[in-house]
């Protein structure tokens, strides 16, 4: 019967690619075997309840070979119909080129660019010991399967994170690789001489070889995989691209096209299949009905266990309810003295890791300087129960694990690093927007005046540039109250990422308080004034106060934008009784393309459109003009 069934998961994979004219079947094809024995004898998911906290979690890093996700899902029971099947990558569809999350249909992540479905397993299989420390392992405990390709295992990526995952000996990851030595151009040896099991044995991992079509080796794999608590199991399965299209196999050519009508025929006649490629017997769906009906029917026990400790047991209760709580804690009042806003930060952050559970992230080695640091106790092999996490230096598996950690269930993952390094999160944070999650970047140093560590590490572009991805709300607040309220927003479940900008040099106090539902909107009036408005955020604002000081004769508008993109969900109307003035001057220590989408009209943007210099901030003021009399001086020229 199993062969059976995966002639049945080709046959459909194939089609559905072969009726969009468009799409991957090699893989589907190649791993069909795996994927078949995984749903069968091994994932612990519910159809009946697909969002399940404690369900297994199933990656498809090699997110291009989609069809067999979709494939398994529908032939499984759950809410995906054939009708969705034959509209593979068409508008609106349920199934798009690459999987996308969809807990309601059994997705677990977004994959699709190369190693990011690696680390986001990583980061469940995280969330999953810090909440089975905190819960239980009666009402966490489970695994993350998934499969990887050769392109996922060379980007690096993957490596930073295959190895944390054995540092952090995160024994409930059981990954195939898929070992077909193809990729779009041609044999992966042309271009790789990694010996990849001993790569993951010397970090650390349990690594199996087997022959990926045999179901009984892919049966003992899983199982002796399942039994090595301290290691993550890498299962090295060869198998055949495009198996059992007699011309395409084993070539690149089957990796991402269509069979095409002759190819598909002739695979269909090496399969001996006959009849419509979309009909499949009852017998196929039965296949997986027992193992269905023994996972829902753990659901139910589980349930009843959760029940029963909910009432009994006061302290998983507590637990459980400030996990699920969507009410935000309440923030004492920082210090309205001179601080850096990274400093004003980790006082909330603090603050808030005594009055949730969470909230768990860290930095990637620079929590010294970036100060963000939810918890003194660290997430270790030793203690699970840590919430601070030491990611080395690694910033590309730190922004997906923290996707990971985030997709997990009530959790909040951050990630933390200087902003001039963001580019190497880029990816991370694109795909954490696009899955709509609530995993949240908190970036200090945020401009040029760090000061002597010179260009490399000085921000110019990087502002605007994360402006750019949608969905992503970048956050640049100036003084404590806006820093109180960013936080607030930053945790909060909006369904969507967010930056934290944050200074490492100290901001004069600004004495202007503003409301919450204020903060949000992105922008408002801090000072007002008739003759001309001044545009600002973050450090910034601080310039802002100054030029008016400094030009008592004028009456200075300032506008205070902390979540500039924000404005784009303003009406024309707002906008223009928000900046009122003919003059309009932005202040930002970053590029200035871009300004003019937000605010319309523009009389001058004061900003820095080269790279920065190592110097001292008095002097960098001065080097670019950023000092008040050279700002002040251009200023006057437009109101005389």
């Amino acid at each position: 019967m199993f062969d059976k069934v995966t002639k049945s998961v080709r046959v459909l994979s194939a089609a559905a690619v072969e009726k969009a004219n468009s799409g991957h079947p090699g893989m589907p094809l190649g791993m069909a075997d795996v994927g078949v024995a995984l749903y069968k004898n091994f994932l612990k998911v519910s159809n009946e309840k697909p969002d399940w906290i404690n369900r297994d979690r199933f990656v498809l890093s090699a997110g291009h070979g989609s069809m067999l996700l979709y494939s398994l899902l529908h032939l499984n029971g759950f809410p995906l119909s054939m009708d969705e099947i034959k509209n593979f990558r068409q508008l609106n569809s349920k199934t798009a080129g690459h999987p996308e999350v969809d807990t309601s249909i059994g997705i677990d992540t977004t994959t699709g660019p190369l190693g990011q479905g690696f680390a986001n397993g990583v980061g469940f299989a995280v969330a999953e010991r810090y909440l089975a420390s905190l819960l239980g392992e009666d009402i966490i405990n489970h695994f993350t399967f998934g499969i990887v390709s050769d392109g996922d295992l060379m980007e690096g990526i993957s490596f930073e994170a295959a190895e944390l995952a054995a540092v952090w000996k995160l024994g409930k990851i059981i990954y195939f690789f898929d070992d077909n030595n193809i990729s779009i151009d041609g044999s992966v040896d042309k271009v790789s001489s990694t010996n990849q099991k001993e790569k993951f044995e010397s970090i650390g991992w349990h690594v199996l070889e087997i022959d990926g079509h045999s179901e009984k080796e892919i049966i003992k794999s899983v199982e002796k995989g399942r039994k090595v608590e301290d290691k993550p199991t890498l299962i090295i399965a060869k198998s055949t691209i495009g198996k059992f299209a007699p011309n395409k196999e084993n070539t690149s050519g089957v990796h991402g096209s269509p069979l095409g009508s002759d190819e598909m025929n002739k695979f269909l006649m090496n399969l001996d299949w006959s009849g419509d490629p979309f009909l499949h017997s009852d017998d196929i769906y039965d296949y997986f009905k027992e193992k269905r009906e023994k996972d829902n029917e753990e659901l139910r026990k589980w349930e009843e266990n959760f029940k029963n400790k909910y009432q009994e047991d006061p302290s998983f209760k507590d637990n459980w309810d400030l996990l699920t709580s969507e009410d935000f804690p309440s923030l004492d009042r920082v210090s309205g003295e001179k601080y850096a806003s990274r400093i004003l930060g980790s006082k909330i952050l603090e603050n808030l890791s005594e009055s949730t559970n969470s909230i768990i992230g860290g930095s990637a080695d620079l929590a010294a300087s970036t100060k963000q640091i939810i918890d003194e106790s660290h997430f270790s092999s030793t203690n699970y129960k840590g919430r601070s996490i030491e990611f080395g230096i690694r910033e590309h598996a730190m922004g997906a694990i923290t996707n990971g950690i985030t997709l997990h269930s009530n959790l909040i993952g951050y990630a933390s690093t200087f902003l001039v390094f963001s580019d190497y999160m880029r990816p991370s944070i694109r795909l954490a927007s696009l899955m709509d999650i609530n995993s949240v970047f908190i970036f200090t140093h945020d401009s040029i005046y760090l000061g002597e560590d010179g260009p490399t590490h000085q921000p110019i572009e990087h502002l605007m540039s994360l402006r750019l991805i949608p969905n992503v709300d970048v956050i640049r607040p100036s003084n404590s109250i806006e820093i109180e309220h960013s936080y607030r927003y930053a945790f909060s479940d909006s369904k969507n990422p967010k930056v934290l900008s944050l200074t490492r040099q100290d901001l004069d106090y600004l004495d202007f308080d503003v409301k919450y539902e204020e903060f949000i909107k992105g922008g408002y009036v801090v000072s007002d004034g008739d003759d001309f408005t001044l545009v600002a955020s973050g450090s910034e604002l601080e310039i802002a106060f100054k030029i008016k000081a400094a030009l008592l004769e004028y009456s200075v508008r300032i506008i205070s934008v902390p979540i500039l993109n924000k404005l784009s969900n303003m009406q024309n109307e707002e906008i223009n009784e928000l900046l009122k003035n003919k003059h309009v001057f932005p202040i930002e220590l970053g590029r200035s393309i871009g300004w003019e989408s937000y605010l319309g009209r523009i009389t001058k943007t004061f900003s820095i459109d080269s790279f920065g210099e190592s110097a001292p901030i008095e002097d960098l003021e001065k080097n670019f003009g950023f000092d008040v009399p050279s700002i002040t001086k251009e200023i006057i020229k437009y109101l005389n």
